[in-house]
C-alpha cells in the first residue's frame, strides 16, 4: 500500500480508527547502558536531535509525534556510533523496546515486530555487505547483487510487520541493490570485464517502488529516479515523464528540484542564453519549479563573453579597501580564482608568477582573487608563497557563483571595457599555447 503515510486522511484510508497521537513517550532498555548516549531523529521532519534521558539501563523521552512515524536511534558509546531505523506508529502514545547489542556491531531489538524487523535488516545488510567485499565474490551472478533484497523479502515472510515498515524495507533494499550494482561495475571495470546483466536485469523501474513519501527519507531517491528518466537532460522531457509516472507530491518536489538545479549549473550560457532561460520560465510555471532557479539562471548571464563584470561582487585588497574591478579599466584582466586550501591552485602559482615575469604584453595585468572563508588563511598563504601583485579577496565567492564555477582553479579574462573575453580560460601550467594567447591581445 502506497501514498498513506503523511496525514491523518492517509491513515483512515487503511482503516485505522485509534486517534493520532500529538506526543509519544519512548522507552529503550538496553544491556550496556555504562557511558552510552541515545538520541532520536526524526526522519523526513525538521525537529532536531532528540536527546534520551538515562534512567538505569533506560533511555526515555517523550516526542512530538513524526508524520511518518521514523526515527533514526542513535547510540554512542566512545568512538562507536551505530545508527538504527526506529519506527514507532502514529496512533501510539507509548513504545517500549529492549535493544541489545551484541559482538561486531550485531544489534537486536524486542518490542515492535516492526522494529524487529527493522534491526534483523540492518544486521544482514552489515553482514552481507562485508560478503559482497570478500576475495571469492562472484560479481558476475546477478543473485549476488540482489541478495539484500531477498533478505528484505525473507524478513518480512518472517515478521508480522505494518505496511509502513514493509514498504521501508522495499526501498531501503532496493537502494542497497542499486548502489551494489554501481559497486560491481566499477569493481569489474576494473578487472577489464563488463558487468554480464543490467540493472533493470535486477530491479523494476524506480516508479514502481519510489512514489511513495516514505522514499524522501533516504537522501538517494531523487537522484536515482532523476537517473531512471528518459531524456533526463532534456528539461520539459525529464519533467513530463516525473508527472506522468509519480504522483507523490514530495518526492516529485525534490526530483523537480534537482532537474531543474542541473538544467540551471550544466547550460552553455554562451549558446542560446536567452532560449534558455525562456524554456526554463515557461517550465517553472508548467509544472510549479521553484521560481529561484530561473533567477539564478538569469544571474549567470554573466559567464556569456561580451558580458560586464557582475555588480554585485565586492573584492576587498589586504588592507580591508574595496576594489573597483573598473581599475583594471584599460587592461585585458587575467583572473586566477583560487583558495589557500586548493592543492591545485597552489600548484599553479609558481607558474603564474613566471608568465606574469616573463609575458611581453603591457596590455594585459593578473589578478589573483581568493575565496578563502577566513582572512588570515588567505594572508598566510600569500606569503608562504610570496604572491604579490594584484592579489584580492571575495571571501563570498560571489564571482564564482556568478561565473558559475564548478571547481578551482578557474581563470577568465576580462577585455579592455570590462567585459567578459574568455570563461574558462587556459591555466599557467599549461604552457606556450597560454602564452601566445595573452601576447596576442592588443
Amino acid at each position: 500500500m502506497r501514498n498513506l503515510f503523511l496525514s491523518i486522511l492517509a491513515i483512515s484510508l487503511i482503516g485505522c480508527t485509534a486517534p493520532i497521537q500529538e506526543k509519544q513517550e519512548v522507552t529503550i532498555t538496553t544491556n550496556d547502558a555504562n557511558d552510552r548516549k541515545m538520541m532520536l531523529i526524526p526522519m523526513g521532519y525538521d525537529e532536531g536531535i532528540i536527546e534520551m534521558t538515562p534512567e538505569g539501563n533506560a533511555y526515555r523521552t517523550t516526542i512530538n509525534t513524526s508524520p511518518t512515524g521514523f526515527y533514526n536511534l542513535v547510540s554512542i558509546k566512545g568512538q562507536t556510533q551505530s545508527i538504527i531505523p526506529y519506527y514507532v506508529p502514529v496512533t501510539e502514545a507509548k513504545s517500549e523496546t529492549t535493544l541489545t547489542f551484541g559482538e561486531k556491531g550485531a544489534i537486536s531489538m524486542e518490542g515492535s515486530d516492526d522494529n524487529q524487523a527493522l534491526a534483523a535488516y540492518l544486521n544482514d545488510y552489515v553482514n552481507y555487505t562485508r560478503s559482497l567485499f570478500a576475495s571469492n565474490a562472484n560479481w558476475s551472478n546477478p543473485a549476488l547483487v540482489k541478495g539484500f533484497i531477498t533478505k528484505a523479502d525473507s524478513i518480512v515472510s518472517v515478521y508480522d510487520c505494518s505496511d509502513e515498515v514493509k514498504e521501508f524495507l522495499k526501498i531501503w533494499s532496493y537502494i542497497h541493490t542499486h548502489n551494489s550494482y554501481d559497486l560491481a561495475a566499477r569493481i569489474q571495470k576494473g578487472k577489464k570485464e563488463e558487468v554480464p546483466y543490467k540493472r533493470e536485469d535486477l530491479l523494476p523501474n524506480p516508479y514502481k517502488i519510489f512514489d511513495s513519501p516514505l522514499a524522501t527519507l533516504f537522501p538517494e531517491a531523487h537522484t536515482i529516479v532523476y537517473g531512471s528518466l528518459p531524456n533526463q537532460n532534456n528539461l520539459d522531457s525529464a519533467l513530463i515523464y516525473l508527472d506522468t509516472h509519480y504522483t507523490d507530491t514530495t518526492l516529485k518536489a525534490k526530483v523537480k528540484d534537482y532537474i531543474a538545479g542541473r538544467y540551471v549549473t550544466r547550460f552553455n550560457y554562451a549558446d542560446e542564453f536567452e532560449k534558455g532561460l525562456e524554456r526554463l520560465q515557461k517550465a517553472t510555471e508548467k509544472y510549479g519549479l521553484d521560481p529561484s532557479h530561473a533567477e539564478r539562471f538569469a544571474q549567470l548571464k554573466a559567464t556569456v563573453p561580451g558580458q560586464p563584470f557582475p555588480e554585485n561582487v565586492e573584492l576587498k585588497d589586504a588592507n580591508g579597501n574595496v576594489v573597483d574591478f573598473s581599475t583594471f579599466r584599460g587592461k585585458y584582466v587575467y583572473i586566477d580564482l583560487w583558495a589557500s586550501w586548493c592543492t591545485p591552485c597552489l600548484k599553479e602559482v609558481p607558474a603564474l608568477q613566471k608568465l606574469e615575469k616573463e609575458l611581453k604584453n603591457d596590455k594585459v595585468v593578473f589578478l589573483s582573487i581568493s575565496i578563502d572563508a577566513k582572512e588570515d588563511a588567505w594572508k598566510k598563504k600569500m606569503q608562504e608563497k610570496n604572491m604579490h601583485g594584484n592579489q584580492l579577496w571575495d571571501p563570498t565567492n560571489s564571482l564564482g557563483q556568478a561565473l558559475n564555477v564548478k571547481g578551482i582553479p578557474f581563470f577568465a579574462i576580462y577585455d579592455p571595457e570590462g567585459k567578459l573575453y574568455m570563461h574558462g580560460a587556459p591555466r599557467p601550467s599549461q604552457g606556450p599555447g597560454l602564452v601566445m594567447l595573452l601576447e596576442g591581445l592588443k
